[in-house]
């Protein structure tokens, strides 16, 4: 439980540090091409709700005692807080029925200070509830699991069918750790030509203030998809076991490229387990401020091509993706991807200790870092 270590604080301003430096990396990377671009374009979106989420449990916590973190493993909120947030987020304004206006909170802790000189505990713990509840209303939260939603529909110019950029999300109850999908997948349902290039395809309204909200927009395959996403995203599954399970249970549907986002460990000085490396770091950083290191991992699979079979009596074809699993990288064959690369997201204070004592190519030799300076961020390859 955090609140038998020392350093809650601390722990959630390095983690607001380190959230506020990677969207500050989002937003630069954010401009690559096409498809690139949109995989960061939604991470800027999914860290949002994820900062919101550690501004809520950091309030919970001036009066609740149940926010744990995952100390061994990701250094992240345990899946248990998740679920106890979208809960609270879904329950907030029954909880806000029994709970005073601020107002009225401190007419009463004043009365109780300057009337009976008590110091007011109680109340001071209730205001923190309010504030917790109100909070919570201001933006959505990190859930354990967000629905697909499409990020670009276009007309695949090899095949000529209609293309779907598909985002989702989880939290993995087993790594305690953020993941996020984005597919690209091409559609030979015979309506989807019909199909319109804009949303909502459902449903009236806006779109921008709807676009999260929506899943494939083929509304056949929406619910059975969002139900695979939904069983399909564990952290413990390869990407080609993902695809392939696509490609299997979708007749009509092609996956050509798959994505994960993959965010932590991150590390905390004195709250989080870590190895040796990881601890020269923490130790080389001389302001309190800037003992910490987040890292993420983004893996990518793509179809080499496609082969097709005929398959029962009438001999009607059947596509299949041939995926590309790059053998002659040790990692990528592990994991079963194209390509994985690692990042981390260091202090400046730190990296220039652990530079200057040479250690600095050996510890991050397999990262591409960025240096946290202030407002700004600083990239080393």
């Amino acid at each position: 439980m955090l609140e038998k270590y020392a350093g809650v604080s601390g722990y959630f301003d390095a983690i607001q540090q380190a959230l506020k430096g990677l969207a500050s990396v989002v937003e630069t990377e954010s401009g690559n091409k096409l498809k690139s671009g949109l995989l960061y374009n939604e991470l800027s979106w999914q860290l949002s709700t994820l900062e919101h989420s550690f501004a809520c449990w950091k309030l919970k916590c001036l009066f609740s005692d149940s926010f744990k973190i995952d100390r061994s493993e990701s250094g992240l909120p345990s899946y248990k807080a998740v679920l106890e947030l979208q809960r609270d987020a879904a329950q907030r304004e029954a909880a806000l029925v029994d709970i005073p206006e601020p107002q009225h909170i401190r007419e009463q802790m004043i009365e109780l200070l300057l009337k009976y000189k008590q110091f007011p505990d109680e109340l001071q713990r209730m205001m923190a509830r309010r504030d917790y509840f109100d909070t919570l209303g201001q933006a959505e939260v990190f859930a354990a699991f967000n629905s697909p939603h499409t990020l670009h529909h276009s007309i695949s110019r090899k095949s000529g069918r209609p293309t779907y950029v598909v985002a989702w999300s989880t939290y993995d109850g087993t790594a305690n750790m953020p993941i996020v999908y984005t597919l690209v997948v091409e559609d030979s349902s015979e309506d989807a030509d019909e199909i319109p290039m804009k949303g909502p395809w459902d449903t009236d309204g806006d779109w921008l203030e709807e676009f999260h909200f929506k899943g494939l927009p083929n509304l056949q395959l929406r619910s059975a998809f969002r139900e695979f996403a939904q069983n399909h995203s564990s952290y413990g599954l390869t990407l080609t076991t993902i695809a392939t399970a696509l490609d299997q249970n979708f007749s009509t549907l092609h996956p050509k490229q798959l994505r994960r986002f993959v965010l932590g460990p991150f590390y905390a000085g004195g709250l989080t387990d870590h190895n040796e490396k990881v601890q020269s770091v923490l130790n080389a950083a001389t302001d309190p401020s800037e003992n910490w290191l987040l890292t993420w991992t983004i893996q990518e699979l793509h179809a080499l091509k496609e082969i097709s079979e005929p398959t029962g009596l009438w001999n009607s074809e059947t596509v299949t993706q041939v995926f590309h699993v790059n053998t002659d990288d040790v990692d990528c064959a592990a994991q079963g991807v194209s390509a994985l690369e690692r990042y981390a997201l260091v202090p400046h204070g730190a990296y220039q200790a652990t530079t200057a004592n040479g250690l600095a190519e050996d510890i991050f030799k397999d990262y591409r870092c960025y240096i946290s300076s202030g407002e700004h961020i600083l990239k080393y390859v």
